[in-house]
C-alpha cells in the first residue's frame, strides 16, 4: 500500500447501524489507503475492540441499543481503548451536544450527508494530531507523527517525533511515560517503520512532555 496515500497503513473502525452508510464510508476509507474494520452496533464494536484497537473510530452518534455517547463512554472508561480518537457521525446541531462531545473528548463531529472527501480529511488531520472540538489544530511545524504503542501493540496514542538516528529517539507526547518502560514506535511517515524504544529520561515542555529513547535491536 503507497505511503502517499492519505491513510496509508492506518487501521479505522467504523461503527454506524446503516450498511448502506458503513458500505460507502469503507470504501472510500480503504481507497484512502487505510485498513477499514466496520460494526453495525456499539455492542458488535466493543466485541472487536477486545482483541485488537484501531488508530481512529468513527462513530455514528445515533443507533438503537448502544448508542453512540455509549460506546463513547466504553472507550474512555480502560486506559486500553482511553487515547483512542474519536470522530462522532450526527446530524444533530444543537449546543447541548457539541458540549458533551467536547466534554468527552471527541476528537471532531462531521455532519450528515457526508461528502466523502472531507471525511477523509479529517480523518488524516486527526491521526496527525488534531483536535478541532478541542480546539487544538495539527502540529505540522514540530516533526512528524509517531505511534506509541505497548509491546502487545496496543495503542497508547499519537506523539510526535523530535529527533532520530540509530542510537536513540526522542519523541514528544502529551503526558509523561514511564521510564524504563519498553514502547514501540511506528513511524508512520516511513511506511510504518516499528522501532522497539525504551524510555530513559522524561522531561517537561510547555503542555506536554518530551522523552529521550534508547533504541533496541
Amino acid at each position: 500500500m503507497s505511503p502517499s496515500l492519505p491513510l496509508a497503513s492506518r487501521r479505522i473502525l467504523i461503527i454506524d447501524d446503516q450498511p448502506s452508510i458503513r458500505g460507502v464510508l469503507q470504501v472510500a476509507v480503504e481507497e484512502a489507503g487505510a485498513d477499514v474494520w466496520s460494526a453495525g452496533d456499539g455492542h458488535s464494536a466493543m466485541l472487536l475492540l477486545e482483541s485488537a484497537l484501531p488508530d481512529l473510530v468513527m462513530l455514528d452518534h445515533s443507533m438503537p441499543g448502544m448508542d453512540g455517547w455509549a460506546v463513547i463512554e466504553s472507550l474512555r472508561a480502560t486506559t486500553r481503548t482511553a487515547s483512542i480518537p474519536v470522530i462522532l457521525a450526527t446530524s444533530s446541531k444543537d449546543f447541548s451536544s457539541f458540549e458533551l462531545a467536547r466534554n468527552l473528548g471527541v476528537a471532531a463531529f462531521v455532519s450528515k450527508p457526508f461528502r466523502l472527501h472531507e471525511v477523509v480529511e479529517t480523518m488524516r488531520r486527526i491521526l496527525d494530531g488534531a483536535r478541532p472540538l478541542q480546539g487544538r489544530p495539527p502540529r505540522d511545524d514540530e516533526g512528524p507523527a509517531v505511534q506509541v504503542r505497548e509491546q502487545s501493540g496496543a495503542l497508547v496514542g499519537l506523539g510526535r517525533l523530535l529527533d532520530l538516528d540509530e542510537h536513540g529517539a526522542q519523541i514528544e507526547f502529551e503526558r509523561p511515560l514511564p521510564e524504563g518502560t519498553t514502547f514501540q514506535l511506528v513511524l508512520t511517515d516511513r511506511g510504518s517503520r516499528t522501532l522497539d524504544g525504551e524510555i530513559r529520561w522524561v522531561r517537561k515542555a510547555g503542555h506536554s512532555f518530551h522523552h529521550g529513547l534508547r533504541l533496541r535491536e
